[in-house]
């Protein structure tokens, strides 16, 4: 077993302080402890909400659709309207009969 001085560890006998200073002593790096348990949890929980955010795309999506003004939907209607004429004119053209122009006589 290891000598607990190698370890830079320190070593309590007991004759130095009393018990009562001794558990306050413990008390105290216990409470120390905890209060930083607490806020790395806290450090923690915030990084997880906001990772937990970034990888919601859903839900970013829905926000961001949100924030998009009325008169740019307008706009996409608009195009949308104007794509969907020209896809049914040109299928109108390609099905059509096809015409012979008349020959000129000379």
């Amino acid at each position: 077993m290891a000598d607990p001085q190698e370890d830079d560890r320190p070593v309590v006998d007991g004759t130095r302080a009393t018990p009562e200073e001794l558990r306050a002593e413990v008390e105290r790096l216990t409470d120390e402890r905890r209060q930083e348990a607490d806020e790395l949890r806290e450090d923690i929980g915030a990084t997880v909400h906001e990772l937990a955010g970034r990888l919601d795309v859903p839900a970013r999506t829905k926000a961001r659709l949100r924030s998009v003004p009325t008169a740019a939907w307008a706009g996409v209607a608009g195009a949308a309207a104007f794509a969907a004429g020209l896809v049914v004119l040109l299928k109108a053209r390609r099905t059509a009969p096809r015409r012979r122009p008349k020959r000129r006589r000379r």
